[in-house]
């Protein structure tokens, strides 16, 4: 199972305090310190991903769907280097006591690879953007727990309480405020911020004129549908912008905005700065995201620029042909030329990613005013049967 690290977006977007209480065991078991990580499950239907995308996010992550030893994964599942037992209990400070059912391929013993500080622990922090934001506020520390062997009594037992706050992470926009009820025939500034709302997720493509015509009317209710608010246009408060559909279209908008902060973190960014051994930073994170991506690195991303990272900006730089091998001048440091390509191919993924957009916006546009359109047409052909 191949897994994401989120250390760096802590150093660059804020400090947090782990959150997860620790279940002390009755046993006492063998002492040993490792370097611990959390990752987690991603959904296609997050309102967030740290890394931009579902797809980004898979890539990075994997599934986490099961163990390595087929157990489904669950509160207390973790993953350890092949020398370590499936069935071996480990208790630690903080989390609480899991069970080794994983393997990964940047969980590896201490020196391995020239990879970790301390044998390497990976523990499944959960699903979706719950599981993000546990994996974010665990961080990557090096801690002093205790080792049981499998078969013995000691009770897997750790504490998911609810992650921190997102915005400990980013700058999060305030929660949209839609605090008057609307129906067909109002009209003023709060139809408009209706209308508005609606075109940002991409469901309105009409006029933003203020007017609650039969069109938005339909619009509404296929928002309402979609969200599981009515099920058939003869449910009460079909297309009726009242309570329910005004608190979930402000937590919709709401995710939309975080998203595309988070995206935004990653879609504005360029390489300024010589990245070199040692450097922690979003930079480091950015470049060990490129090296994966090309098939150079298998050590997921963590921003810290250790010796996996220098290997494979080497094999990098040979093979754009800034160096010619491992001894020149600036092999394994992110210089002048090397920051130069590494621009040039996020400018080149920048350009892809927008065309998509925009295809995507068009698709969008076009439904939505098929939509309105086709509310107009429904609206004067009730008009003329009722003359």
């Amino acid at each position: 199972m191949k897994k994401i690290f989120f250390t760096s977006v802590l150093v660059l977007l804020s400090s947090v305090n782990v959150i997860l209480t620790h279940a002390e065991s009755d046993q006492s078991g063998e002492k040993h310190t490792f370097t611990i990580t959390g990752y987690y499950s991603p959904l296609p239907d997050q309102n967030f991903y740290i890394t931009g995308s579902y797809e980004s996010e898979i890539r990075l992550n994997g599934r986490g769907i099961r163990g390595a030893d087929g157990t489904p994964v669950y509160p207390g599942m973790i993953a350890a280097p092949r020398s370590y037992p499936f069935g071996t209990k480990i208790c630690i400070p903080n989390f609480g006591c899991g069970t080794v059912h994983d393997r990964g391929g940047a969980i590896v013993n201490k020196g391995e690879r020239e990879l970790a500080r301390h044998d390497r622990l990976d523990l499944w922090m959960g699903y979706g953007e719950q599981g993000l934001l546990r994996a974010l506020a665990w961080g990557v520390p090096d801690l002093d727990c205790e080792m049981f062997p499998a078969g013995s009594t000691v009770e897997d037992s750790v504490n998911f309480e609810v992650p921190m706050p997102l915005n400990r992470i980013i700058d999060i926009p305030a929660m949209p405020d839609f605090s008057k009820n609307l129906s067909r025939g109002d009209k003023g500034i709060e139809v408009e911020k209706l209308q508005r709302a609606l075109n940002k997720i991409g469901l309105y493509g009409g006029l933003i004129d203020g007017v609650f015509d039969d069109g938005l009317r339909d619009i509404v209710f296929a928002f309402q549908k979609k969200y599981f608010i009515v099920n058939k246009k003869s449910d009460r408060g079909v297309g009726v912008f009242g309570p329910k559909t005004r608190n979930k279209l402000s937590e919709v908008l709401h995710h939309f905005e975080i998203q595309k902060k988070i995206r935004n973190t990653w879609e504005k960014f360029h390489f300024e700065e010589k990245i070199a051994f040692g450097s922690r930073s979003k930079a480091a994170f950015k470049l060990q995201e490129i090296l994966v991506q090309g098939e150079l690195m298998d050590h997921t991303p963590t921003g810290y620029f250790g010796e996996k990272t220098k290997a494979a900006l080497v094999e990098f730089q040979k093979a754009h042909e800034i160096i010619n091998s491992e001894n020149d001048l600036g092999a394994g440091i992110a210089g002048e030329k090397t920051l130069e390509k590494l621009n040039a191919i996020l400018a080149k993924k920048k350009e892809a990613i927008t065309k998509e957009k925009k295809a995507i916006l068009a698709y969008q546009k076009s439904r939505a005013r098929l939509r309105y359109f086709a509310g107009k047409f429904k609206e004067k052909v009730d008009a003329y049967a009722r003359k």
